[in-house]
């Protein structure tokens, strides 16, 4: 076994790059069999079966590569990876696999400098880069053939050989969409942030809420760290000012009643009754949705459901989800998020936790956990006595150190997921555990370079506060109101998106059936009058 490390400095680039186009190749020719029929194999014992691998002994030495930045601003990122893929390295301690670090930093030059002599080294397979711009700059630069395994969740940037440990932003997405679907909930309200990966996340959400039958209400970004902004969209997706009109409205109309008309003493009394109720709260009338889904990180999603929540937006009636991004956070332990639930990925297995320690006498993390993988798959395929494909591309998956995973013939990873669901007190209950097999198909959605979406204002047939008081019947006539805050369409064959559609394919059908498209439709202005400050306390 030989580890080597390389450090390249700046040099010019000869080597000419040839640029992959817009057209992603799937790795190999054979065909991916969508759904496995056998169990998944576990990765960190793939090599140690008798008769299934060729000879470890003698003969030619395995190639991997390794590209990480270990020097720069990214040095302590890519040094953890590099301690995980060492681990695997000598805990398999083979004596004929070189396993080569090459140090991935500085401007794009030194990097294609650095990618240039390291394919020169003719290499078995890659492992990196983290990054989605490095890893592309490698994609145009190699062989379709080399196959690599990177650490980008970019989907723009796999394909033509370029694979990800990492998950993938759609499965998270799909996870808790099928969880919304589960809870039999159907209008959900979309809050991203205002940032490319923001929108493109809410494309795909919007995309896959229509392809599981989930009505979207609305859709709105918010600027990441900015009160001011997650103020501002709470208040407009609460409807707090129409919801406040309808209760106004609605207290002025009882109020006349008992002042100005002639009724009995039990009405007298059951319009008293509600006028109390009503001057207890400053709002009335149901919320055109009965789930929100944040697509932010905790702390922006717990700053907005503090809004929302100070807007009226009961948690209790309207539920709270979220991604993977909430999981390892402080929002577990928020009792004012209790009852929310989020997508996480599997613990790390207690086997990989101790072999990780014993060698670099730290915690290891996800990306750890995917790194030391990487290593053990990379290993598995340079002994393995089938095609690099056929090895990488197993349908029936891999057991890693958190659970199963496999890749995808245009680069993707999948992976098994769990529901989770906070109740505050910092651990989540398990409200769906993770899958052990790819038996039954986990995911149906698949998305291409998904654009951005704009925002969608709220679609709400408003409230008439008529609807939510009970008057006289001989008084209903003289007392008509109109509805406030209208704001609906219809979204048959209108446009409301622009990303590249999710497909959803039926393997046995052949077929492939695209969602329809919409369009949005800007909304009046809202008022902030008296709600220019307030302070949001939570325990």
């Amino acid at each position: 076994m030989y580890i080597n490390n390389k450090i390249i400095i700046s040099v010019s680039l000869c080597a000419l790059i040839s640029g992959c186009g817009t057209n992603i190749n799937k790795f190999g020719s054979q065909d991916y069999e969508s759904i496995a029929t056998t169990q998944p194999t576990k990765i960190s014992d793939v090599l140690s079966k008798s008769g299934v691998y060729g000879k470890l002994g003698g003969g030619k030495v395995e190639n991997i590569a390794v590209l990480l930045p270990t020097s720069g601003d990214n040095k302590t990122l890519g040094q953890s990876i590099k301690s995980s893929i060492e681990t695997a390295v000598i805990q398999q301690s083979f004596p004929n696999i070189s396993v080569s670090f090459y140090d991935l930093s500085g401007d794009e030059d030194n990097k294609q400098a650095v990618i240039t002599d390291m394919l020169s080294t003719n290499p078995d397979i890659v492992i990196g880069p983290i990054f989605a711009d490095d890893t592309k700059l490698l994609r145009d630069i190699k062989s379709t053939e080399l196959p690599v395994l990177s650490f980008t969740s970019d989907i723009t940037a796999i394909g033509d050989g370029v694979m990800t440990m990492a998950l993938m932003p759609t499965q998270s997405i799909e996870a808790i969409i099928q969880q919304i679907k589960k809870d039999n909930k159907n209008k959900t309200v979309i809050i991203a942030p205002n940032t490319q990966s923001g929108k493109q996340m809410a494309s795909i959400t919007e995309q896959t809420l229509s392809a599981y039958n989930i009505d979207l209400i609305g859709l709105f970004y918010y600027e990441s760290m900015n009160s001011d902004s997650m103020k501002d969209i709470a208040l407009q997706a609460s409807m707090y000012n129409t919801r406040q009109q309808a209760n106004t409205k609605a207290k002025e109309i009882l109020s006349n009643i008992i002042l100005t008309e002639h009724i009995t003493s039990n009405d007298k009394h059951i319009l008293e009754k509600q006028l109390d109720a009503l001057s207890k709260t400053e709002v009335l009338g149901d919320l055109p949705f009965d789930s929100v889904l944040f697509l932010g990180n905790a702390d922006d999603s717990k700053t907005v459901a503090s809004f929302l929540r100070y807007y009226g937006v009961n948690n209790k009636k309207i539920s709270f989800y979220g991604t993977t991004l909430w999981q390892g956070t402080d929002i577990v332990s928020d009792l004012s998020m209790s009852g929310a639930k989020f997508t996480s990925l599997p613990e790390l297995s207690e086997q990989f936790i101790q072999t990780y320690k014993s060698i670099e006498n730290t915690e290891p993390n996800y990306l750890s956990a995917f790194s030391y993988d990487a290593a053990n798959l990379a290993m598995g395929m340079t002994f393995s006595e089938t095609t690099k494909e056929k090895y990488l591309l197993d349908a029936n998956g891999y057991i890693g150190s958190n659970g199963i995973f496999r890749l995808l013939p245009y680069g993707q990873s999948e992976r098994g997921l769990r529901i989770m669901q906070i109740n505050g007190s910092g651990t989540p209950n398990l409200i769906s555990d993770t899958p052990t097999t790819f038996i039954n198909t986990l995911y149906n959605i698949e998305t291409v370079e998904p654009d951005e979406v704009s925002p969608i204002d709220l679609i709400t047939d408003g409230i008439n506060p008529l609807d939510y008081i009970v008057i006289p019947n001989n008084l209903r006539n003289k007392y008509k109101t109109k509805t406030i805050g209208v704001n609906n369409y219809q979204k048959i064959n209108e446009e409301y998106m622009k990303s590249a559609p999710i497909q959803i394919s039926d393997e046995n059908a052949g077929e492939i059936i695209n969602n329809p498209e919409y369009t949005s439709v800007k909304r009046e202005s809202i008022s902030k009058k008296n709600i220019d400050s307030i302070e949001i306390i939570t325990d």
